[in-house]
């Protein structure tokens, strides 16, 4: 049973309560029950990540749930600012990644996206630059099967070779030097994560939300090498 998040000031706090995860800083994760490999795929993209490199669009809490719809409120906004408040930091001015949504522009980047056959699927591009960071929090995903959570799926497939002060925290445990094509995905429901880029080469990826379909649940069965 979640809890009503409007009984919270803090956007942490809220997800902590809904999180199995130990939150102990002694304890030192491995990325098990956290970190799923879901294969690779393997082909030639390079030009098209060049290009959306150079169109993405920066966003922030704000703006990155409904990025390209300035209509639209992202739920526990003010929890979350209030959080970076705390910290110190600019909600507002703080950037996390770039994004862009444009993925018929980018045949094989489309082709990748579209391959784990994810229901009622989201699919964007982040492109995360020297200096950007995704400050460590939990996903909050329930809507979008608010009936079995377990079915929503976040996918993320790497779409540039890992350069040294490029990561992922997934928990404590720190994902680095992977390689182009690299996909896995994660206990959204209760792994506090982060990303950053203290590099100086762009990190690009393709992140996937939605609902696993039957061919999704074979692939996480099988993973393996899938060729574009």
């Amino acid at each position: 049973m979640l809890q009503d998040p409007d009984s919270y000031k803090s956007n942490w706090e809220w997800c902590k309560t809904n999180s199995n995860y130990h939150f102990n800083n002694i304890i030192v994760d491995d990325g098990t029950g956290m970190f799923f490999p879901l294969g690779k795929f393997k082909g030639n993209w390079q030009h098209e990540v060049d290009t959306v490199v150079q169109k993405s669009k920066p966003i922030n809490w704000e703006t990155r749930k409904y990025y390209g719809d300035s209509d639209q409120v992202s739920p526990m906004l003010a929890q979350e600012e209030y959080d970076l408040i705390q910290a110190g930091a600019d909600p507002k001015g703080m950037m996390l990644t770039n994004m862009s949504d444009e993925l018929s522009e980018y045949p094989v980047l489309k082709s990748i996206a579209d391959y784990f056959q994810v229901t009622e699927a989201k699919k964007r591009i982040h492109v995360q630059f020297t200096g950007q960071m995704f400050n460590l929090h939990i996903d909050k995903l329930y809507e979008r099967c608010p009936d079995n959570p377990d079915k929503v799926i976040r996918i993320v497939i790497m779409l540039n070779d890992w350069q040294p002060g490029q990561f992922y925290m997934y928990g404590n445990w720190i994902y680095e030097r992977w390689r182009a094509g690299d996909a896995h995905y994660f206990d959204w429901k209760n792994t506090p994560h982060a990303t950053a880029n203290a590099s100086n080469t762009p990190r690009a990826t393709i992140q996937i939300t939605g609902l696993k379909s039957e061919f999704t649940e074979q692939c996480i069965k099988n993973p393996s090498i899938y060729q574009v």
